[in-house]
């Protein structure tokens, strides 16, 4: 069977919906052989517009997903051998790097900067997609390109492809149920179309999260692991089971340790915890990736090995909210320095020195509604001012 994914993928520019902008903003950038970093949430059409743009151009297309190959040595045979190599029929050519949000795990072994460098020294446009480009990480491959954001899709839009299929499919369904698989799809094209392929084999909508319910069980499986095991050794790369950044791994122990280890063993762990974040913020801020895996020792093996008893006792365990305040922390951050743009703007200075010299004293005098109509605040910012 064809996943529909694939038997109604977006093969012409008309096909894009909702990104028109974007699309324009692409084939300019492909057309005076500039690199790219397309970012958006999953499923809005970052690789397709690449793909339908490459045949639109006429150039032939390298594609390479990091999540396939994600070393230095896979990612210089892949690509090295495609930018050195003639185009068959002598086109041009269009260089894919698909995913590369793939590069965070730890298994990655220099990857990151093996594209760097390959950008560096190339003659052909290449496109990137990636769903966050504003982590660390990115700082030097930001720089390096121009940045191109795909939205993700509204829910008319995902309404009308999936109407069109549920018709060329012969599916009889209603439209609120067509809404349920939209909403549960969070914008993400390719989930709402493989839900509705399930839909016409099971004749059963799910309504329920699956991708979120997923990662929930197996770091759940993957903190009794490592909390409950007598043998930290079995421990080592049950992280590799999981879709979660090694950050929020760390997260997610700092959370539950207290519930299975008592004093002594909770300090042991928790210097394994600290060593961790501190390797891993001087291997984000250094780029030296291959480090990762020392890390995930420390997360595993090492606060495995840090209990001298296991707790008998059954625990649920929870999510932490840190991650919820660090995300409110990171919007108020994002308003101050937005009004800052603003006000440095209208004071001709940079939009840092405005942060740091300037708005700490003139809050009060933003609040005026001669200055807030000037710098056109808008109704979040003012609203956050006044709080």
């Amino acid at each position: 069977m064809i996943p529909w994914t694939k038997k109604y993928e977006q093969k012409k520019a008309t096909d894009l919906l909702g990104q028109d902008l974007a699309f324009y903003k692409l084939r300019e950038a492909i057309k005076l052989k500039r690199t790219v970093l397309i970012y958006g949430p999953p499923g809005c059409g970052k690789t397709s517009a690449v793909q339908v743009l490459g045949k639109e151009l006429n150039l032939e297309l390298f594609e390479i997903n990091t999540s396939d190959a994600r070393n230095k040595e896979n990612i210089e045979q892949t690509i090295g051998n495609s930018l050195g190599q003639q185009s068959l029929f002598a086109k041009g050519k269009l260089i894919l790097i698909d995913d590369i949000d793939a590069l965070s795990g730890t298994k990655d072994r220099g990857g990151l900067p093996t594209i760097q460098a390959l950008i560096e020294n190339t003659k052909y446009p290449i496109a990137i997609t990636c769903i966050n480009p504003w982590e660390d990480k990115y700082s030097k491959l930001r720089k390096q390109c121009m940045l191109i954001e795909f939205q993700a899709l509204n829910k008319e839009i995902i309404f009308k492809y999936l109407k069109a299929i549920a018709e060329e499919e012969s599916i009889i369904c209603q439209d609120k149920e067509l809404l349920d698989v939209i909403k549960l799809s969070k914008g993400d094209l390719r989930a709402a179309i493989t839900d509705l392929q399930t839909y016409s084999i099971t004749k059963i909508f799910s309504t329920e999260d699956k991708s979120e319910r997923d990662r929930e069980e197996d770091m759940q499986f993957c903190l009794r692991k490592i909390l409950k095991s007598k043998k930290w050794e079995e421990t080592i790369n049950i992280f590799d089971k999981v879709d979660e950044d090694l950050n929020e791994c760390i997260l997610w122990l700092d959370e539950n340790l207290p519930k299975e280890y008592n004093s002594e063993d909770l300090k042991k762990a928790y210097s394994y915890i600290s060593k961790a974040d501190v390797y891993n913020g001087r291997i984000r801020r250094w780029q030296h990736w291959r480090f990762l895996i020392y890390i995930n020792i420390l997360l595993t093996a090492g606060v495995a090995s840090a209990k001298k008893e296991t707790n008998i006792n059954v625990i649920e365990y929870t999510r932490t909210m840190r991650i919820l305040k660090l995300w409110q922390a990171n919007m108020k951050y994002a308003k101050k320095k937005s009004i800052s743009g603003k006000l440095a703007e209208h004071t001709h200075t940079s939009t840092k020195k405005a942060l740091r010299d300037s708005f700490p004293y003139l809050k009060n005098i933003l609040l005026q509604k001669q200055t807030m109509e000037e710098l056109k605040l808008d109704e979040e910012e003012v609203s956050w001012l006044k709080k």
